[in-house]
């Protein structure tokens, strides 16, 4: 989705404070939370490395989504996934 490709145990180092984010992590978690790089960079005070792009919109939608869906219960995303998958047959 982000092009970054990190361990979960990096990721999660940074989420802990136990590793410095830097401008490629910056890039990759704007991606994957559908931010733009800009307002990330404004928040976090890290700069954004020189080759960053912008997710395009449906990285952003799926970003958006996962999100969105983070609190159901399995039951429930096993429905959504249900209904989404016959949605897709139309």
């Amino acid at each position: 989705m982000s092009g970054v490709c990190k361990a979960a145990s990096t990721i999660g180092a940074v989420g802990r404070g136990a590793k410095q984010l830097d401008a490629e992590m910056l890039d990759g978690f704007a991606a994957t939370l559908g931010i733009r790089v800009a307002v990330l960079a404004h928040l976090t005070g890290i700069r954004p490395s020189g080759e960053h792009r912008e997710p395009a919109p449906e990285v952003v939608d799926t970003a958006s989504l996962i999100w969105d869906i983070r609190h159901l219960t399995w039951d429930q995303e096993g429905e959504l996934t249900a209904y989404a998958e016959v949605l897709g047959r139309k």
